[in-house]
């Protein structure tokens, strides 16, 4: 059933917004009159995201930290005795941000409507990863939903702090060099030229790092907005060429290999992988469901299609620990704790252990690769400075000298 997202007045005249599901939007506009609300606009959920699709590439997602709050809400709702369907009600009436109220509203239409609340998360026109979805489900047929909620909830919230370890690690670097490059082009085009001119008219000659200086400047003030639009063309041709899913998979492929970055990318998405992997099988997810589900949280496509053939290697009947020995190079610590964890009928608690370590390992490498950038890049920051100071100071000195 389609979800409409609406604006209404309401008797007090008061301005509201909520969701609402119906077969039509003259049905739709029916509910609301019912509701004693003035529809003032009214449109439907799947299309507004579709519409974003088309524009932007993308669905309408949700915030894993967001999802993560809602999640863990309902749990202690639903473990404190509150049904669920008023718990989603309590939920939306507290909702700290818009985009968390309608989510949960598009949730609770469909339970009013007597579908399942892993029924009413698939349903919905947020994309809920299937993960979520699955373990919903299970707690539901074992009557451990809270249980399960509560656990959800923290790996999604451990799971979105281990993806964004790599993108806090760049936010310095790369605003850092970033404001560096916007004062030294200012320096190039407005500075330097003001002050060189007097340099030239007095037909002396210039110390060479002045003449450096000078030539930077000039190129710049010449050929800079062709730099400029050639930087944002080929920006935009990486986005169109990143559509491609060959090019895109040699993209992945490429960053896999690369230094330091490849090593991050590769733990980040082993840890997601083992910690969802472990959290499914725990919650009862049959393993060939829990293994499909698990490698499509994997980001870089390169090391998903290694987990794919993990997951036929498994539906053909190999261990899994041999199946990652085979097609998982590199990882002798996963392989060595799934071999343990098959063993020992631990799987999940294993999975879950080595998503910890690879986690912890990924934060170690950040924290020392910044503690090693950061002073670098202050150094060739000031450095450039001190060269363009000293370009412009040492024909000023020179001439004072000669006077």
């Amino acid at each position: 059933m389609p979800t409409f997202d609406y604006s209404a007045y309401n008797i007090a005249g008061k301005l509201v917004n909520g969701v609402i599901s119906a077969d039509s939007e003259r049905q739709a506009r029916r509910q609301l009159k019912d509701k004693k609300l003035l529809p003032s606009t009214l449109e439907e959920v799947s299309k507004k995201s579709s519409g974003k699709s088309s524009r932007r590439g993308r669905e309408a997602k949700v915030d894993n930290l967001d999802l993560s709050l809602l999640l863990h809400q309902q749990a202690i709702l639903i473990q404190s005795g509150l049904p669920l369907e008023e718990s989603l009600r309590m939920t939306i009436e507290q909702a700290e941000t818009d985009k968390q109220r309608r989510l949960v509203e598009s949730w609770r239409s469909e339970i009013t409507e007597g579908r399942s609340f892993s029924e009413a998360l698939r349903r919905s026109p947020y994309r809920i990863p299937e993960s979520i979805v699955a373990g919903v489900g299970v707690g539901e047929e074992t009557g451990h939903l809270y249980k399960i909620l509560l656990r959800l909830s923290e790996e999604l919230e451990t799971s979105a702090e281990n993806r964004k370890t790599v993108t806090r690690a760049l936010i310095y670097p790369v605003t850092l060099i970033s404001v560096s490059i916007i004062m030294v082009s200012i320096m190039m085009v407005w500075v330097v030229p003001k002050i060189t001119a007097v340099f030239a008219s007095s037909k002396r000659e210039l110390p060479w790092i002045t003449e450096v200086v000078v030539d930077i400047s000039n190129f710049t003030q010449t050929y800079g907005l062709y730099v400029a639009g050639f930087v944002v063309l080929a920006i935009l041709f990486f986005n169109q060429a990143m559509k491609r899913p060959e090019l895109k998979l040699r993209w992945h492929s490429m960053i896999l290999s690369t230094p330091g970055m490849g090593r991050w990318v590769r733990m980040a998405d082993i840890s997601d992988w083992s910690r969802n992997l472990g959290v499914l099988l725990s919650s009862g997810v049959p393993a060939l469901a829990a293994l499909k589900i698990s490698s499509a949280v994997v980001s870089n496509i390169a090391l998903q299609g290694k987990f794919d053939r993990i997951t036929e290697a498994m539906r053909q009947g190999t261990s899994l620990h041999k199946a990652l020995e085979d097609n998982l190079e590199g990882s002798g610590f996963l392989v060595h704790m799934v071999g343990s964890g098959e063993a020992s009928s631990e799987l999940d608690k294993m999975l879950l252990r080595v998503a910890e370590y690879y986690s912890a390992r990924l934060n170690n490498a950040v924290e020392v690769f910044l503690k090693l950038l950061n002073p670098i890049l202050i150094l060739i920051m000031g450095a450039m400075i001190l060269g363009i100071v000293a370009a412009i100071m040492l024909p000023i000195m020179d001439m004072n000298n000669t006077i």
